[in-house]
This record gives structure tokens, C-alpha cells and sequence, in this order.
């Protein structure tokens, strides 16, 4: 693996070649139902963790939260944090449901909030 490091000493671009041949291992089908049960895992684990607070948790606070509890299956090396792609977009989803919600005037639940204001003639009914 070769890692280039920018001007600003970021270490986020990363390149990876992978040589493949014929011959070469394929992943077993365990380790990739392991992987998914992990991934559904870590993804309703921010689900709770966000639905649980009375304001939504910051990235952040969710990986800090995820990162002192004992998850089993995590890579060895890295633990939750070898999981940020998957973890960051489950809170990409939940924030951007949360937001459709919040401009339907209804709460996480999806009922209505009472939020949004209603006509006079809805008053008058």
C-alpha cells in the first residue's frame, strides 16, 4: 500500500493495488456473512444511539460512544474505527431522514409535531 501525503500532510488520500490472479483466494462466505451481520449491527446501533437523545448526536459523539462499547466481530487493529465508512453512512441516512421529517412537521416517530401552522379555516373545523 502507498500512502501520498498532500501539502497539508492529510493522510486521507490512500492508494491500494490489489494484484489478483487466477489462482488467487476468494473471500469465504462466512467472513462475508460476518461482515454484513457487523455492518446491520454497527447501522442499528446509530439508529438507537440517535433516536435516544433529545437532539441528535454529533458524528463525533456517536464514534466515541460506539468506540467504549464492547462490539463484538470488529476488525482486529482498527475496531470501530475500521468501520467508519459504514458507520458515517448510516448517520448520513438517519440525519437526512431526520430532516424530511422535521420539514413534514412530524416527529421520529412520524406523527404529526404541532409544529407547523395551520389555516384559519383548519381552526374553524
Amino acid at each position: 500500500m502507498a500512502v501520498s501525503q498532500g501539502q497539508e500532510g492529510s493522510l486521507d488520500n490512500m492508494t491500494c493495488i490489489l494484484v489478483c490472479f487466477p489462482g488467487a483466494p476468494r473471500p469465504h462466505e462466512e467472513a462475508i456473512r460476518k461482515e454484513q451481520e457487523l455492518d446491520a449491527v454497527l447501522g442499528r446501533r446509530v439508529a438507537e444511539l440517535c433516536s435516544s437523545a433529545q437532539e441528535p448526536p454529533s458524528l463525533n459523539t456517536v464514534f466515541r460512544t460506539l468506540a467504549s462499547e464492547d462490539i463484538h466481530d470488529l476488525p482486529p487493529g482498527g475496531g470501530v474505527y475500521c468501520k467508519a465508512a459504514v458507520i458515517a453512512e448510516a448517520y448520513s441516512q438517519l440525519c437526512q431522514a431526520s430532516g424530511e421529517r422535521r420539514e413534514k412537521g412530524q416527529n421520529r416517530a412520524g406523527q404529526p409535531t404541532g409544529t407547523h401552522s395551520s389555516s384559519a379555516l383548519d381552526l374553524k373545523t
